[in-house]
């Protein structure tokens, strides 16, 4: 199903911990120019919302993405850190894939993208989790780095995958509903 919500992203983040995280990218806005990795300072964004995030490098125009750095909440939940290792390396299969397509669109379409999904433990059973990819550009305009906010809710079930895109024409916010 794919179509227009309308709505504000901001209050379909929902999680405070993202919207906090989401406020500090939109804070960082040139105009219409996206703001840059050099624009993120770690001091800005709440004690609280560090261990939810990830950078991501874009390599060899989106082909590649470099996990530049990794909270310590998303190590916890992967038991394992993988700052400086490549998404291909990492990751396999369909969730190799789904997880390209989110920084794709990211890339493609130089707008916050937001996931909600059901989350598959090797060990057995599924949580649900969030993950809010915002795009980041070094010349204002092509995407070189993601800025990421995932949370993982083991209290609740896993909801149907969906997948919404905020863009920006005129600063005016436009919301897609993607099946995934």
């Amino acid at each position: 199903m794919a179509g227009v919500i309308d709505g504000n992203f901001h209050e379909r983040v929902g999680d405070p911990r993202l919207q906090q995280l989401y406020d500090c990218w939109r804070s960082l806005f040139h105009g219409k120019r996206l703001p840059s990795l050099a624009d993120v300072d770690p001091t800005a964004i709440d004690a609280a919302v560090l261990p939810f995030v990830v950078l991501a490098d874009v390599v060899e125009g989106g082909r590649r993405i470099r996990y530049r750095l990794v909270g310590t909440n998303m190590v916890a939940e992967w038991g394992q850190d993988f700052t400086g290792r490549y998404l291909d390396e990492i990751m396999e299969g369909t969730y190799r894939e789904f997880l390209g397509g989110l920084f794709a669109d990211v890339i493609a379409k130089r707008c916050a993208v937001l996931s909600e999904s059901a989350f598959r433990w090797d060990v057995g059973g599924t949580t649900r989790t969030c993950r809010l990819f915002m795009p980041l550009a070094t010349d204002g305009r092509t995407v070189d780095a993601v800025l990421i906010g995932q949370i993982f809710d083991h209290g609740r079930a896993a909801a149907s995958a969906r997948k919404i895109a905020e863009a920006f024409p005129d600063h005016v916010e436009v919301f897609r509903l993607h099946e995934t």
